[in-house]
């Protein structure tokens, strides 16, 4: 991984990620406390209001107490429905009749009906409203009723969407008593009584606050059925339509008080359950649902919290501008000088480190400049010097080669004028000649064809010193001919078969000189049929030819041609002149001839025709 992305990761890691999971922590911790700390305020408000529902509820009670106990009010009732029967009613009557219903309103406001179901199958009913009396028949089948007759003058409460039959059409809340006669305790009767109790969205609003919706209060009845809703939006419906306790665990039949998060109908709130423990006064188990919206729990401190996360982001903004601005800016300019480094490495010294600013990196920057420059010039000296080195040694193996051939040409001239031989010695002066010819030029390099001419000379002067040893042919395309080789490349190898190869061989020896091309190299050929060599003696001889000339002791001439210095010497002059991957490989076996490989470059194009020309030219 390069520096940048470990610095940007380790940005990330320490310094983003650490920021995140303490806003995270913090938000959790913040929840936490909130809820916990509104879960006890709302215990004592829902208290509060079942303490509130309950003297309610008490209260309707002392009104159906009063009719049960009062015998006059029965009474009464009892004469405005005979009076109601009457054929005709007087104006007196009609006096009485509304008198009776004052008097009911002034018992208790919320009433909206009350019903006697006598034994002798008589029904007397005042109704405030205009809802209509429960059939008897119904009521009597009504599963209620069996309660209604073992609690025996008790109430019963039914609350409204917990029975439509019982509740009327307007879903009131309904209480049902069995009627005694007040001195002999003996049941004369039913007394269906039903309430329009708003003083619950009183006891609410006063709870809620003025014109706050986010609390919301629910009485969840029998069945799980909302039977009030602060909001009237959700009477009738099942409680489990809206939130889900199961999901959360929450057995809510059996809860007296449990306060959690969770969500209601869509929206994360805080719900509340208390039991409102109202049996006593006849009501089933009741149960208050206070809904608190999320958002109106977190408040102000959600404003707090935005806020924060602003300071954040604008914190880790700034962050991230001082790390582009400056940490980047540093790291960018490592990567810089590393570039520059590698590209020194692989042997670009022109490379150069922009200067940018005065600080620090500029100095660093100029020193690595200064250096390269440094190395530059040093390495320009050095490749000067090894240059004149080079040319130095090539001159030296060529001062070996000249006395060397020199003396065995004139070694055989001076057999042949022994024996009398004047025209072969007139032959080979002019041979000679042609070889001295070529190496006088002052060029390193000729061209193949030049270099064959030089080594046909030198073989036809061979051929007059040993008439009978061996023959020659040379095999080199004409394509190739304009090719440059090394000047006295050919000869000495061809020399090394003639002394050594055909050496005390009693049958015609062979030399075959030809040249092809392998790829952008040519290869040139030179086999003979001698005696080979063994593989000491060919370790030997390339040893001494990737040796360099200081490592070789002084050895006369003699000694040298006997070690093979002609093959040693052609080996460095190649390898200096042309590089590494070019030389001479080196292949024998005893009895088996020798068959070397010289290996050069191919000429460009240009460079052939240019040769060529040349060639044509002299």
């Amino acid at each position: 991984m390069s520096l940048s992305k470990r610095i940007f990761t380790a940005f990330l890691a320490f310094i983003i990620v650490p920021l995140f999971v303490l806003g995270t922590v913090s938000y959790l911790f913040f929840q936490n406390i909130t809820q916990e700390k509104y879960a006890e305020q709302t215990e004592l408000t829902l208290k509060s209001i079942g303490r509130n529902i309950y003297n309610m509820i008490k209260e309707a009670d002392y009104f159906s107490d009063f009719w049960v106990t009062t015998k006059d009010s029965v009474e009464a009732i009892e004469q405005s429905i005979d009076q109601e029967n009457a054929s005709s009613r007087t104006y007196a009557q009609l006096q009485e009749e509304e008198l009776l219903r004052q008097r009911v309103l002034l018992t208790y406001p919320g009433i909206q009906s009350v019903t006697l179901y006598r034994n002798d199958g008589r029904i007397l009913d005042v109704n405030l409203g205009n809802e209509t009396p429960i059939d008897e028949d119904a009521l009597k089948s009504n599963p209620v009723y069996k309660q209604v007759e073992r609690k025996n003058g008790a109430p019963v409460w039914i609350g409204p969407y917990e029975d439509p039959i019982l509740n009327g059409k307007n879903n009131l809340f309904t209480q049902i008593r069995v009627l005694l006669d007040v001195d002999t305790l003996k049941r004369r009767g039913v007394l269906v009584t039903r309430f329009q109790l708003n003083e619950l969205s009183r006891i609410f609003s006063f709870y809620n606050g003025e014109d706050n919706a986010d609390r919301r209060y629910l009485i969840v009845g029998k069945d799980n059925t909302i039977i009030f809703d602060n909001q009237s939006k959700a009477e009738g419906l099942n409680i489990a339509s809206l939130v889900d306790f199961e999901k959360a665990g929450i057995d809510f039949e059996n809860t007296q008080y449990r306060s959690t998060t969770l969500p209601f109908d869509g929206s994360k709130s805080l719900v509340s359950i208390q039991d409102l423990q109202l049996e006593r006064l006849g009501v089933g188990e009741w149960k208050l649902v206070m809904v608190t919206s999320w958002s109106y729990l977190s408040g102000d401190a959600l404003v707090v919290l935005r806020w924060m996360v602003v300071a954040t982001a604008i914190t880790l903004l700034l962050a991230l501008m001082f790390n582009l601005m400056f940490v980047r800016r540093i790291v960018t300019f490592i990567v810089r000088v590393v570039r520059a480094m590698r590209q020194v490495e692989r042997g670009d010294l022109s490379t150069r480190v922009q200067v940018v600013g005065q600080d620090e990196t500029s100095i660093l920057a100029r020193g690595f400049n200064s250096l390269v420059t440094r190395v530059s010039e040093l390495l320009s000296d050095v490749k000067q010097e090894q240059h004149r080195k080079r040319k130095a040694e090539m001159m030296l193996l060529q001062a070996q080669i000249k006395p060397h051939f020199l003396f065995n040409a004139l070694e055989s001239i001076n057999i042949l004028a022994v024996q009398n031989e004047g025209r072969k010695v007139s032959r080979m002066v002019q041979r000679l000649a042609n070889i001295f010819r070529i190496s006088i030029q002052q060029k390193e390099e000729i061209t193949i064809e030049q270099e064959l001419e030089h080594l046909t000379s030198y073989l036809e002067i061979q051929k007059y010193r040993f008439e009978e040893l061996f023959e020659f042919e040379l095999d080199v395309p004409e394509q190739l001919q304009g090719n440059p080789i090394l000047k006295l490349t050919l000869q000495p190898l061809v020399e090394n078969s003639i002394q050594h190869g055909f050496e005390g061989i009693d049958y015609m020896g062979r030399i075959r000189v030809r040249a092809q091309e392998e790829g952008r190299n040519i290869a040139i050929y030179i086999e003979d049929n001698g005696i080979g060599m063994s593989n000491e003696r060919m370790a030997l001889l390339t040893e001494n030819a990737v040796s360099s000339l200081d490592d070789r002791h002084e050895e006369s001439p003699e000694k040298g041609e006997r070690r093979g210095l002609g093959f040693g010497n052609v080996a460095d002059r190649l390898r200096i002149h042309y590089g590494n991957s070019y030389g001479l490989i080196l292949c024998s076996a005893p009895g088996q001839g020798t068959t070397i490989k010289c290996i050069i470059p191919k000429a460009a194009k240009g460079k052939m025709d240019d040769e060529t020309k040349g060639v044509v030219g002299r």
